[in-house]
């Protein structure tokens, strides 16, 4: 295959840096985006560094380039709903308006689960209503729409991301994570629910950096959206107790009843489009080093 070009938004980002190896790995190029001229962390990996700060819309006019595809990962993620709404809803309204105007083809967007909210159904779909309840579940709502909106101009997926585990733990504050951090702090006990569920709410960094990748060298057409996850393979009270065991962990688990019913997430939307997925326990594994 001809080497492509891929534009890379978050490029400092533990998924962005993820994207950019995978990249490399398969001899394309890529230009990331950073926040910050003086940024160097990810240089080795991409071939070019441009500023462009999603709270700023004239750092996204400037862009320029010819591109093949568009991986569109920068967001923010806890922040006031206003914000919230103007650097990761907003902004990527501005940023698929660019790539319009520069002729690019493709439009890959990372979205996330919580545009569904508290799902009430036992498997999460591409067909699952939208309930966002959340400024950060609605801002990456009108992110898809905005995408959505422009499919006759530039082709578009948004991937619903799960919780991310990879090689920098300390930026992860999902639900794992916070059980890895509780049970590191030597708390007593670690109140949990759900033991028997199999849990597949989780996905590797490489493993979505590889499907994100292969959707930038992908022919597509329109917009379609997707959930990702693992496959499930173990209940929950395993991977608590391989987290637990890894952390040294002495205290109690307790489970509880839950107060809301657990979902898992349908693979079936993703496999279509080429999704080469792991295991929960694979997942765990890779992340728990």
């Amino acid at each position: 295959m001809k080497p492509i070009r891929i534009l890379v938004t978050g490029a400092t980002s533990p998924l962005g840096l993820a994207v950019g190896r995978r990249i490399k790995t398969l001899s394309h190029h890529a230009t990331g985006t950073v926040r910050a001229s003086h940024s160097e962390a990810p240089k080795l990996l991409f071939d070019r560094l441009v500023v462009v700060d999603l709270e700023d819309p004239s750092t996204i006019d400037q862009l320029s380039g010819d591109f093949d595809a568009v991986i569109h990962i920068a967001a923010a993620s806890y922040d006031t709903p206003e914000r919230l709404m103007r650097i990761t809803g907003t902004a990527t309204g501005l940023l698929v308006e660019k790539a319009v105007s520069l002729g690019i083809p493709r439009f890959i967007h990372v979205s996330g689960i919580s545009v569904y909210g508290q799902p009430t159904v036992p498997v999460v779909t591409a067909d699952t209503p939208v309930s966002h309840s959340s400024p950060y579940g609605a801002a990456k709502w009108a992110a898809e729409c905005y995408l959505h909106s422009a499919q006759h101009q530039i082709a578009g997926v948004s991937v619903r991301s799960p919780a991310i585990v990879g090689a920098h733990p300390l930026t992860h504050t999902h639900f794992l994570a916070k059980v890895h951090a509780h049970m590191r702090s030597g708390a007593t006990v670690c109140e949990l629910s759900n033991p028997e569920f199999k849990f597949n709410n989780v996905i590797h960094e490489d493993t979505l950096a590889e499907f994100l990748v292969d959707l930038a060298l992908s022919e597509l057409e329109g917009f379609g959206y997707c959930p990702v996850g693992s496959l499930p393979d173990e209940n929950l009270k395993n991977l608590i107790q391989r987290i637990a065991e890894h952390t040294g962990y002495r205290g109690r688990v307790e489970w509880v009843a839950s107060k809301t019913p657990p979902f898992a997430i349908g693979l079936e939307d993703a496999l279509r489009l080429g999704f080469r997925p792991t295991t929960t326990s694979e997942t765990l594994r890779r992340w728990l080093v």
